[in-house]
């Protein structure tokens, strides 16, 4: 058998000795160990959510990936794309004639372009 990293005292009761004080060491190892997780727990417990975007543009499938919707970022219709300001949600409603607002989110009506 291979000679452990540390060479070992022959003497009974030098061994014990060394046995009893890593069993301590481990409690107190076991106890961090706990505290941490329990602090860990707590913390993701008080954590508010991450809030949800105010606006999406949703992507088609495809090469192209041309924007395909926009939605409000409470819309429940989809929750691929990618989150978008205000200002992007605009550009693209005006500029790409294929894209459309979600008829379940209304997110035209929010923006106000409905009104004009």
């Amino acid at each position: 058998m291979p000679e452990p990293l540390l060479p070992l005292p022959p003497a009974l009761d030098q061994l014990l000795v060394i046995r009893r004080w890593l069993e301590l060491t481990l409690a107190r190892v076991d106890e961090k160990i706990s505290a941490v997780r329990a602090a860990d727990e707590e913390r993701a417990r008080r954590r508010p959510p991450p809030e949800p975007p105010r606006w999406w543009i949703e992507y088609g499938i495809g090469v192209s990936r041309r924007p395909d919707r926009v939605h409000t970022g409470a819309c429940k219709m989809t929750s691929r794309g990618r989150a978008a300001t205000r200002e992007m949600v605009l550009e693209v409603l005006r500029t790409v004639p294929s894209v459309i607002a979600c008829p379940l989110c209304r997110p035209d009506s929010e923006l106000g372009l409905l009104d004009s």
